[in-house]
């Protein structure tokens, strides 16, 4: 497998375990508070983290030297702040759709910070796959529009909206090099650290019931520290964009699990919806070059095609 099918691989799977939070929250938001659950999820998930470094007897504090460790730990806790209270007010459907429109935002931030172009595949491709996501969420029934309260609605919008710069961040972070486990677990942690400050001061309840922490536990051990990985990962070769486009295939894995275990329904929608995400992504794909490895150094070979930024900025094609 060429190293570009790899990362699309990891991808994929990344968005497999992301798909699986979305009914996993649904079900422990109600006896969790949003803002604990931030905390403790994440909490978890860096302690997972720190467990893998420290068998592979990589464990270095250092880490947290890294200024992008804890831009992107504040602008996490910030986004899971946001939806976890945002789910209580609003469907888990309009949940995915409103946090996964954020492919659009992603594709702009890539044009501006990395001058990537925007090809009129990759622009259809998106409104294929955002068309996708609309259909699969909403079923086409004018009523999905009355479910759940503006204030939810907004709260998880601006969640998606400010995970696109955490996604553009996470690749200039990359793109710099270093322990790919390592940084994630740091930033994990720092999400973790500033997600605690507001359960700090206001003094929230913790969970009243074994079925809640069990919950709490599986959100931070699944969804979180191997995805987080597996996306770092992906992004020496294959652009944002595109894997924002492939991980919107959580929504075809949170709509099927969600059917199985809270009865939500699963109709001829779920399979036009997904079929169109996944046409979306594969029109996007078309004629896209794969970005070089990073070297032993951070940064990866400059491609014929690269435009030339100023000195000490990330050059990207």
């Amino acid at each position: 497998m060429t190293s570009r099918g790899r990362d699309y691989a990891f991808v994929i799977l990344a968005s497999i375990f992301w798909g699986t939070s979305f009914p996993g929250s649904k079900l422990v938001i109600g006896a969790v508070d949003p803002l604990f659950l931030t905390m403790a999820r994440l909490g978890i998930g860096a302690l997972l983290g720190f467990g893998v470094l420290a068998a592979l007897g990589r464990l270095d504090v250092r880490v947290f030297r890294n200024r992008y460790v804890w831009v992107l730990g504040a602008i996490n806790a910030f986004s899971f702040g946001l939806q976890n209270t945002g789910i209580l007010y609003t469907t888990a459907s309009k949940t995915s759709l409103l946090v996964n429109v954020n492919v659009v935002f992603i594709a702009i931030l890539m044009a501006i910070v990395f001058k990537e172009r925007v090809t009129w595949q990759k622009a259809v491709g998106i409104a294929i796959a955002v068309l996708g996501v609309v259909v699969l969420s909403t079923r086409l029934d004018p009523a999905f529009l009355q479910g759940g309260e503006f204030l939810g609605d907004g709260l998880v919008f601006l969640a998606g909206l400010a995970w696109s710069f955490y996604v553009v961040g996470t690749k200039a972070m990359v793109d710099r090099g270093g322990d790919y486990i390592a940084l994630v677990t740091g930033v994990l942690a720092a999400t973790a650290v500033l997600a605690a400050i507001p359960v700090l001061l206001f003094g929230l309840p913790l969970p009243s019931t074994s079925d809640a922490w069990l919950g709490v536990a599986y959100l931070g051990l699944v969804p979180t520290f191997p995805p987080m990985i597996l996306f770092a990962y992906s992004l020496r070769t294959i652009s944002p964009t595109i894997s924002a486009l492939l991980i919107l295939l959580e929504v075809i894995v949170a709509s099927v699990l969600s059917f199985l275990f809270l009865r939500d329904p699963l109709s001829v929608f779920t399979i036009i919806g997904g079929a169109c995400i996944l046409f979306g992504a594969y029109v996007v794909t078309l004629g896209e070059k794969e970005i070089p490895e990073p070297g032993a150094g951070g940064l990866a070979p400059v491609p014929p095609d690269t435009v030339i930024r100023e000195p000490d900025t990330v050059t990207r094609r």
